[in-house]
């Protein structure tokens, strides 16, 4: 994955905690904003290079995708 990734969060947001788990754990680099008010009610909310890419609540497949991750299956 090439590109810049933004993760727009707000304080004590557990649907935030839980989308910054899967970017750690995929090793993606990206951007940490807090309290941005275009997002303030979306949160958490993630672009690639300016386009929003995820969103509340972040479907983990289509993030996966958007960001070009291999996922492992689940047995």
């Amino acid at each position: 994955m090439t590109g810049r990734v933004v993760f727009y969060t707000e304080a004590g947001c557990h649907l935030c905690e839980d989308a910054r788990g899967l970017l750690d754990t995929w090793g993606i680099d990206y951007e940490v904003v807090e309290s941005d008010p275009r997002y303030v009610i979306r949160v958490p909310v993630i672009e690639l290079d300016g386009t929003v890419i995820a969103e509340a609540p972040v479907d983990e497949r289509a993030l996966a995708r958007a960001l070009g991750v291999r996922r492992r299956r689940r047995a």
